[in-house]
C-alpha cells in the first residue's frame, strides 16, 4: 500500500476551505492526509508537492497572482486543481499553460469537487499498486478502407469497459481521421497545438488537451479545422507525446494511416503489436503480404509482433484463412465477423459497436482480439480491478 496522498487545500476564505473539507468527508479518507493553507506563499511546504500530492487552489477574483506563483514552483509533479471563474478566459488560458489537471468553476464546483478529488486520489493509489505490463498497439489498414479505425475504436472501448483499465486511443490520420465520428466527439484543441505545448506539459497537465469518452477511455484526435501535411509532425515531439501517455494509461491503441513515413515508422517500432487489417480478396491479401515483408524485412519488426485481422470475414468466401497464411507465411491471424447492419447502426449514432451490441458475434470476435493484444484476462480483471487502473481520470 502506498504512502498517504497529500491533499493540500489553499484559499483565502476559511469558510470555503471548511466547506470543501465537508464535501470531501475527509474523516473517512484513510489514504488521504489533508493540509489547509490560507495563502500560497509563506505557509505552503513545497516539499509536499510531489507525485503523490493533489494541490487545490481556490483563486481570488484576481487569480492571476496565485497562478503566477504556481509558475515559479521548482517542480510540477503534483496534480493541480483550480477552483475559479471559468468565464474569465485570461485566467483559464493561464491555467492551461500552467498545466493544471482540472479547472472547476466556483459557481458549480460543489457538484463535482469531491468526485474529481476522489477519482484523482484513487487513481494515484492504483498506479502504485499496478503490477501489469503496459502495452501500446498499432492498427493499420493493409488496404485502404479495410476497417482499421473501426477495429481500433472497438478494441479501445473493450479494454476500457471490460478490462477496466485506462486507455488512450490516438487517431494519427491527420487528414481523414474518423475515430472522432465513431464516438461522436470533436477535440477542443488542435493536434499541432498539443505537440507545440509538450515542452511545458507533464503527464498531469496533458490531460487538459485530451477528449474524454468515458472515465477510462480518452481520445487524442486531429481537429477537423486543421490540415496537417506529411512531414509537418515532428518525430521527437510525437515520441514525447507517447511517453507522457504511457505514464497515465495502461493501454494505448493507435490508428495510423496507410503509409510509412518517419512518424509511423517510429510509432510501429515502439509498438508491442502491429495489427494489419484486411478483407477477403486477392488484392487485399497481396497488400498484406507486401506489408508483412516491409515490416519484417525492411523495418526488422519480428513476425511475432505482427498480427493480421480479416475484417468482415465470411466463411463462404472463396478466399480462405489458409490462403492468407500461405501468402504471408505467417499464422498470426484473427477474424472479425461480417455484420454490416449492426456496424452501420453503430456508426450512424456515433457509438462503438461493442457498446451497442455487446453480445453479437462480431463483438465476441473483437473481444478475443482485444484480450490477446492487451494480455489481460477480462474475467480475472473483474475480481482484481485495483491492480489495473492507470493514473489520470
Amino acid at each position: 500500500m502506498p504512502e498517504k496522498i497529500n491533499l493540500v487545500l489553499v484559499g483565502a476564505e476559511q469558510s470555503v476551505l471548511d466547506k470543501q473539507l465537508t464535501l470531501l468527508s475527509v474523516q473517512d479518507a484513510s489514504h488521504c492526509k489533508v493540509m489547509c493553507n490560507r495563502t500560497l506563499n509563506g505557509s505552503l511546504d513545497l516539499n509536499h508537492l510531489d507525485e503523490q500530492t493533489i494541490l487545490v487552489v481556490n483563486l481570488t477574483p484576481n487569480g492571476s497572482k496565485e497562478l503566477s506563483f504556481l509558475e515559479t514552483l521548482p517542480a510540477k509533479k503534483a496534480a493541480i486543481i483550480i477552483v475559479g471563474d471559468q468565464s474569465n478566459t485570461a485566467l483559464l488560458s493561464q491555467a492551461l499553460r500552467l498545466g493544471v489537471k482540472d479547472f472547476i468553476d466556483f459557481e458549480t464546483y460543489q457538484d463535482k469537487f469531491s468526485v474529481v478529488i476522489e477519482t484523482t486520489k484513487n487513481n494515484m493509489i492504483s498506479l502504485v499498486n499496478s503490477t501489469e505490463n503496459k502495452r501500446m498497439n498499432v492498427i493499420v489498414n493493409a488496404k485502404g478502407g479495410s476497417g482499421a479505425s473501426f477495429i481500433a475504436s472497438n478494441v479501445a472501448y473493450l479494454l476500457a469497459n471490460e478490462a477496466k483499465v485506462k486507455v488512450a486511443l490516438l487517431d494519427l490520420d491527420m487528414q481523414f481521421g474518423t475515430i472522432g465520428l465513431n464516438f461522436d466527439r470533436n477535440p477542443q484543441y488542435k493536434f499541432m497545438e498539443v505537440l507545440e505545448s509538450l515542452g511545458d506539459l507533464d503527464a498531469y497537465s496533458l490531460e487538459a488537451y485530451i477528449t474524454k469518452y468515458t472515465q477510462n477511455l480518452s481520445l487524442v484526435l486531429p481537429s477537423p479545422s486543421e490540415v496537417i501535411l506529411p512531414g509537418e509532425v515532428d518525430v521527437k515531439k510525437m515520441l514525447k507525446l507517447l511517453e507522457l501517455l504511457k505514464v497515465n494509461y495502461h493501454q494505448i491503441v493507435i490508428d495510423i494511416p496507410r503509409l510509412i513515413d518517419p512518424v509511423s515508422n517510429m510509432v510501429m517500432q515502439n509498438a508491442d503489436f502491429i495489427v494489419l487489417v484486411v478483407q477477403q480478396g486477392l488484392v487485399q491479401f497481396r497488400d498484406a503480404k507486401r506489408w508483412v515483408h516491409i515490416l519484417n524485412k525492411d523495418l526488422e519488426v519480428p513476425l511475432e509482433k505482427i498480427i493480421l485481422v480479416i475484417n468482415r470475414y465470411d466463411s463462404n468466401n472463396s478466399m480462405r484463412i489458409s490462403d492468407l497464411k500461405e501468402m504471408v507465411n505467417h499464422d498470426g491471424i484473427y477474424t472479425v465477423a461480417n455484420d454490416f447492419e449492426r456496424v452501420a447502426k453503430a456508426s450512424d449514432v456515433g457509438v462503438p459497436l461493442c457498446q451497442s451490441f455487446p453480445h453479437a458475434k462480431i463483438s465476441k470476435d473483437l473481444k478475443l482480439l482485444a484480450k490477446n493484444l492487451s494480455g489481460i484476462n477480462f474475467y480475472e480483471t473483474k475480481k482484481n480491478l485495483f491492480n489495473l487502473y492507470g493514473l489520470i481520470s
